[in-house]
C-alpha cells in the first residue's frame, strides 16, 4: 500500500488538500553583529534586506506600511505592535496587487520580529504566522 501524502509531490494533489499541509508559520533566527539599539535601524529598513522598497510614516500601532518588489508587486500591512528597539509586528492585508494593480488574494498573516541582546550582537527571531480562517479563505 501506497501512501499518496509521501509519494505524490505536493502539486500533484488535489489542491484544497495541498492547501492545508502548507505551513502555519515560517520562523528565523538570524544574528546581527550589532546590539539591539543599532540593529533596529537596518530591522526597519526594510528595503534593505526584504523588498525593493518599503513606503511607510511613523512605525507606530495602527500606521499601514506598503511594500513593493522589483516586479511591480505589492502588498500592505498595519503594524500592530512595537516596542522599540525589542519587537515589531505588523499584519498582512488579504490581497497583493500585481504589476498592473489588479488585487491577488493572500492569506492574512501575522509577522513578529524580536531583537535579543547577545553576546555576538543581536539575535533577530522572524515568526510568521497565518491567522485563524486565513486557512480555510484560501482554500475556498
Amino acid at each position: 500500500m501506497c501512501n499518496s501524502m509521501v509519494a505524490y509531490p505536493l502539486r500533484l494533489r488535489n489542491r484544497a488538500v495541498a492547501l492545508r499541509m502548507r505551513a502555519m508559520h515560517i520562523e528565523k533566527h538570524v544574528v546581527l553583529a550589532a546590539a539591539p539599539d543599532e540593529a533596529w535601524a537596518v530591522v526597519v529598513d526594510f528595503a534593505s534586506w526584504f523588498c525593493h522598497a518599503a513606503d511607510m510614516g511613523a512605525i507606530k500601532p495602527g500606521a499601514r506600511i506598503q511594500f513593493s518588489w522589483e516586479d511591480g508587486t505589492t502588498r500592505a500591512a498595519v503594524f500592530e505592535d512595537v516596542d522599540v528597539p525589542r519587537f515589531l509586528a505588523f499584519r498582512w492585508l488579504p490581497f497583493a496587487r500585481d504589476e498592473h494593480g489588479d488585487p491577488i488574494p493572500r492569506p492574512q498573516a501575522r509577522v513578529e520580529i524580536t531583537l535579543t541582546a547577545v553576546d555576538e550582537g543581536s539575535e533577530m527571531h522572524v515568526v510568521e504566522r497565518r491567522l485563524d480562517g486565513a486557512l480555510a479563505g484560501a482554500i475556498a
